[in-house]
């Protein structure tokens, strides 16, 4: 994937759309295209987690970002499999209950948040992920 550090082309629709995100955390994918507005190096696991995005977007990006921005249930939907596979990667890497335990509440954290318009609750997108990923 290649990476830029401007501003993402769908920004405004972003923001239209109710998302808040943290320009200084937040990464967005278009087509093959990482857009890091902050400059920040991009780890593995976030690098797993946005090309599936960029395999859900297929050919035409475009289309999958307009429905992103305006249905919300396809929006949660995107999310739950991309944070599946983050979380797939990262209980690769991490071994301890606990631990993974502690990444899948951050991940839920987040998913809930303001980054996405607050869709559902913490509990709720811990239960999507654990359901959608494949470690159990």
């Amino acid at each position: 994937m290649k990476v830029s550090h401007e501003n993402p082309p769908m920004l405004d629709r972003i923001l239209g759309a109710g998302m808040r995100p943290d320009m200084d955390r937040v990464v967005f994918t278009y087509g093959d295209t990482v857009y890091v507005p902050s400059g920040r190096e991009l780890p593995d696991y976030l690098l797993v987690h946005e090309s599936a995005h960029s395999r859900q977007q297929g050919a035409d990006p475009g289309a999958w970002w307009m429905r992103y921005t305006t249905d919300r249930y396809f929006r949660l939907s995107q999310e739950v499999e991309a944070y599946a596979a983050q979380y797939d990667f990262m209980c690769g890497h991490v071994r301890d209950r606990n631990r993974r335990a502690g990444v899948l509440v951050e991940i839920a954290n987040v998913l809930a948040g303001p980054t996405y318009g607050e869709m559902v609750s913490v509990m709720d997108a811990l239960k999507m992920v654990k359901d959608k990923s494949k470690t159990k």
